[in-house]
Parts: structure tokens; sequence; C-alpha cells
């Protein structure tokens, strides 16, 4: 059974970035998501060589086989599913305030860990 890593994906000025709690230092960038994802894989590889090489600790997730899992950041979320769903029918699914949900969906506030769970 293989271990699931997350990575994050978030927007930028330029396009996206990606990185990942377990490995810190490793991030990636990339014009879209598709090209964020796969030069995340190419800088996870190279830094998780350069750990084993230098002798430093590889967590525990990577020492067996692994898949990476991709999560997007609510304003990633939202760019997304723009043509599909509407903040104000998010609201209404999730019992949240619409104009919060706005909020997060353009990057100028981010939920807590709390609501996270709670939506």
């Amino acid at each position: 059974m293989s271990n699931t890593v997350i990575v994050v994906l978030e927007k930028t000025d330029t396009g996206y970035s990606a990185y990942c709690e377990l490995l810190p230092g490793c991030i990636a960038t990339g014009d879209d998501i598709n090209d964020v994802q796969s030069k995340f894989k190419e800088a996870a590889e190279f830094h998780l060589e350069g750990l084993k090489a230098n002798g430093y600790n590889i967590p525990k997730e990577f020492k067996t086989d692994f898949l990476f899992e991709f999560k997007l950041d609510l304003e990633v979320f939202f760019e997304w599913f723009s043509g599909v769903m509407t903040k104000s029918g998010v609201a209404r699914i999730t019992n949240m305030n619409q104009s919060l949900i706005s909020q997060y969906a353009n990057g100028l506030k981010k939920p807590s860990q709390k609501q996270l769970r709670e939506n």
C-alpha cells in the first residue's frame, strides 16, 4: 500500500505554486495546474535524492511507495470550478456567509483549521 502525501497548490501572480509540508524547501511553480504538478513531482524527486546523498533524514512517508495528492487552496479551487458553481451556491451548501466565501475565493482571507474541518 502506498502512502498518500499532500501537496498544496496555490495561485501566484504569474501562475501556480506547489509545496509539501513534509518536504520543507521543496517547491515548484508553473503556468497552469498540470504544469506545476509535473514540476513538483520532479522537484520532490530531486529534493529526496539530495537528502539521501547528504545523509539527511528522509520523512517516513517517503521511505516506501508514495503517491502525491494535490489539494487546491480555496482561491485556486474557486478559480478551477468557476464555470461550474457560484460563490453563492457554495455559501448555501456550507451555511457560510457569502461575503466570507468571496474573501476566501479572492485570496483576501484564509479559513481557519476549524472552519476547514467544519465544512
